[in-house]
């Protein structure tokens, strides 16, 4: 198994970390073990830039600490200074916005329309790695993509996005998995049947849930 794709079964020609390297600072103690998966090269090295573009829009998201932040100084402006069609495709739809605080008080913001069909597939990627890492086999399963933290045109979340709020109101936050705390953390929550839901949080404070989709047997085509 691993000389063999984490996803697709075909021949290994490089390895795949989860998350992407360009999630993490470059100093070493943000890279403390990081997860590495066998990949071909379909899976691994074209999806560099889709893994660039959800590492920005997470790093510019309310809520996550203060790493987030110092990866949006030191390498998000740059990705939008190296690459001009990037920042264009980014914001080519930013509104401003007014939201609240902790203290209730409303703060003026911005907020951007972005590629969900493109943050699905990368986060389904990582899905795929993450399962693989643990279990040591394919995940032969279609997944669903679910967060909170991303709200739709009229500034809500969608039912996924209440369903999950609502759950993590009323459940404990579990012990994580995941050495680089500040950057990435994980954990697989078993449900009915054999199934799981994965629960993996970006910069201590962007949630993404991965959730089977029961009727299926095999892994979704997340090809570019």
């Amino acid at each position: 198994m691993t000389k063999t794709c984490y996803i697709c079964g075909e021949a290994k020609c490089s390895v795949e970390h989860v998350p992407a390297k360009c999630f993490f600072p470059k100093d070493s103690a943000s890279r403390q073990n990081l997860i590495t998966v066998p990949s071909c090269t379909q899976h691994n090295e074209c999806t560099s830039k889709d893994d660039e573009y959800v590492r920005n829009v997470i790093c510019m998201s309310i809520g996550t600490n203060a790493t987030a932040f110092k990866q949006f100084i030191d390498r998000v402006q740059k990705s939008f200074s190296h690459s001009l069609s990037l920042a264009d495709m980014t914001f080519h739809n930013t509104k401003q916005v007014y939201i609240k605080d902790e203290k209730n008080d409303y703060q003026r913001t911005f907020a951007f329309e972005i590629d969900r069909d493109r943050f699905n597939r990368v986060m389904k990627k990582m899905g795929y790695a993450l399962y693989y890492h643990k279990f040591k086999k394919i995940w032969q399963r279609g997944l669903i993509i679910a967060t909170d933290c991303l709200l739709n045109s009229g500034m809500q979340q969608d039912e996924l996005g209440q369903l999950i709020q609502y759950a993590k109101e009323q459940l404990e936050i579990p012990t994580f998995d995941g050495q680089n705390p500040q950057v990435f953390q994980y954990k697989f929550i078993e449900i009915e049947g054999d199934d799981i839901i994965l629960w993996m949080r970006f910069y201590e404070g962007f949630d993404v849930f991965v959730f089977p989709n029961t009727s299926t047997s095999q892994p979704d085509d997340i090809s570019i």
